[in-house]
């Protein structure tokens, strides 16, 4: 046998043997080499948790929710994404099912997106954001006390600030529905028009919103922690993009199919990118960098001034 022959047929002995070593030694643990290196990789990235209603996760008959669409906007070596939100939920009813179960999944470092309102109005929870109390029963069923929209969103937040996650407020998801002075619409869809009636003055219909937009930003305010008006960035790009060009993304006029889902998530990225030094540029694919920062005006980042700082640090002395 000539020398490279007998080199190359040991090289292979030598591989198999390692191979085999490995794969006893695999059994033996019971927990494959790689999979324990990815799993202890993509645990130590930064999780990016969206907390949410159906406009954010939503599944079946074509629907999906912005949530799930903005996983193509992160890279996943740098970070990943949980898509945490429960389709037909409110601040209130989300903070007594689903957050249980959410916060011990919240570890430090982590990136938590809070945002609500969709529901919240048709579920009865009381609004504003003080500490008041009502009793109340929703769809029926035994009467309970509940807190305002605001204490809800205010104590998601602060729980996740005390796993040492970052939390970043959402205003409400804008809806499908439009306004014209001379036409009238059921969502999207014309019921009657007058004679002048043009499409360039149809208009996102911001009075849907209620109260929560403000309220989710006083909650912001407060708390010193950074707020993206969603609900306005949102209907000021649809404004741009026109009615017809929007409503085809949509099923009804809260929920969108993988097209609009992927529209929303674009902008919200959009206005993660508009904070001053947004820490999610860092975190984008792509696809996410390929995005046009939002103007600064949809952001707000309600930092805490040096003055603020140094009472809490006073208040918290020797406790």
């Amino acid at each position: 046998m000539k020398v490279s022959g007998l080199i190359s047929t040991r090289l292979r002995q030598l591989c198999a043997a390692v191979f085999i070593g490995c794969t006893i030694a695999n059994a033996q643990t019971g927990v494959p080499a790689v999979a324990t290196t990815t799993a202890a990789a993509s645990s130590a990235l930064p999780a990016i948790i969206v907390c949410g209603d159906s406009t954010a996760k939503n599944t079946g008959k074509g629907a999906e929710g912005w949530g799930t669409a903005i996983a193509a906007y992160i890279d996943p070596a740098k970070a990943t994404v949980n898509n945490a939100a429960h389709a037909g939920t409110s601040s209130l009813t989300y903070y007594n099912g689903d957050w249980p179960k959410v916060l011990p999944q919240i570890k430090a470092g982590d990136y938590v997106l809070i945002v609500f309102g969709i529901n919240d109005g048709g579920l009865g929870t009381p609004g504003g954001i003080g500490d008041e109390t009502k009793e109340i029963s929703i769809r029926n069923g035994p009467t309970q006390t509940a807190h305002t929209y605001g204490w809800y969103m205010a104590k998601m937040a602060t729980d996740s600030l005390a796993k040492g996650a970052h939390v970043y407020l959402l205003t409400v998801t804008e809806r499908d529905i439009w306004t014209n002075p001379k036409a009238t619409f059921k969502d999207a869809t014309i019921v009657t028009q007058q004679d002048g009636y043009t499409t360039a003055d149809d208009r996102a219909d911001r009075a849907n919103w209620g109260k929560y937009p403000q309220w989710t930003k006083d909650v912001g305010a407060k708390l010193h922690l950074p707020v993206l008006d969603l609900a306005t960035l949102e209907s000021d790009t649809y404004d741009k993009m026109g009615r017809e060009k929007v409503m085809v993304n949509y099923l009804d006029h809260n929920h969108t199919n993988p097209a609009g889902a992927d529209i929303v998530a674009s902008i919200i990225v959009s206005g993660l990118k508009a904070f001053k030094n947004s820490p999610f540029t860092a975190m984008l694919s792509e696809k996410g960098t390929a995005v046009v920062t939002a103007d600064a005006k949809y952001v707000s980042e309600n930092e805490a001034n040096a003055a603020t700082a140094n009472a809490a640090d006073s208040s918290t002395a020797g406790k």
